[in-house]
């Protein structure tokens, strides 16, 4: 008996967790080329958050617009990818010291303003490597206690989002990519709906997308359509409902626990 009203305590909890419409965090990675762009960029209806690659023509100009204008705005943080890809000078490689990975991330960090957070640009390589993603984590855990990282996810096998735990960086995981295929707005809708799926399943979902003119067409589009069900919000904005979520659990277990043995 006391094992079947555990159960249904979990189910409970389960369901007023989710109770609410489920939450979508949309990121736009790879701004700081175009300030024209960017500008088109943050006309999305609802609240999103917008990724700038530093040491880019005008990654500081975006980030100030951003700020004045209300956006949430993170690092978009270059690392070596596992192919032959051109990426920026900025970028973190393998052969980069513990000390020239820090001193780089803190300079990355303090070049764009009002950020909230970082995501990996590109990475496919860098953070499958648990022992260079330490010293990225503890360092943006030193720089500013509440920055949060987003894992890209670049690869299956990324070791971002668990060094973020172990370093104590609020974290969350991308689970789509909206333009693999940004000459194919079926694909991008596919993409989509793949994303709304994953929300109504687990209650949130976070999807990266790219600052392609089909994409954004295709955005503005659907974002309208589906807001009446769905909550658009920042990742910072997910984040703090997340650990909310997290944080009722042992206090709920607690108080069931205690019930179960009277």
């Amino acid at each position: 008996m006391i094992k079947k009203l555990w159960v249904l305590g979990i189910v409970i909890l389960i369901n007023n967790a989710h109770a609410d419409k489920p939450a979508l965090s949309l990121v736009i990675d790879d701004l700081g080329y175009s300030f024209e762009q960017a500008k088109q960029v943050f006309q999305l209806p609802g609240e999103h958050t917008y990724a700038i690659i530093p040491s880019t023509t005008y990654s500081q100009k975006i980030a100030r617009y951003a700020h004045q204008n209300g956006h949430e705005i993170i690092l978009h943080m270059p690392m070596q990818s596992s192919v032959d890809l051109v990426i920026e000078s900025t970028a973190l490689l393998d052969n980069m010291s513990e000390e020239e990975i820090t001193h780089n991330v803190a300079r990355m960090i303090q070049e764009v303003p009002y950020i909230k957070g970082i995501n990996n640009h590109m990475g496919s390589k860098l953070t499958e490597m648990g022992y260079i993603m330490r010293p990225v984590m503890e360092t943006i855990k030193q720089q500013k206690k509440n920055f949060y990282f987003l894992d890209s996810r670049t690869t299956p096998l990324s070791k971002a989002y668990q060094q973020a735990l172990r370093a104590g960086v609020p974290t969350l995981k991308r689970d789509v990519f909206l333009d693999y295929d940004h000459t194919n707005a079926e694909s991008i809708a596919y993409q989509f709906k793949r994303w709304l799926k994953k929300a109504q399943r687990k209650g949130h979902a976070v999807a990266i997308a790219h600052p392609y003119q089909s994409t954004m067409t295709l955005l503005k589009q659907k974002i309208e359509a589906t807001k009446s069900e769905f909550d658009y919000m920042t990742a910072s904005q997910l984040i703090a409902m997340t650990q909310k979520e997290k944080n009722s659990w042992p206090k709920y277990l607690s108080h069931w626990q205690q019930d179960s043995k009277n």
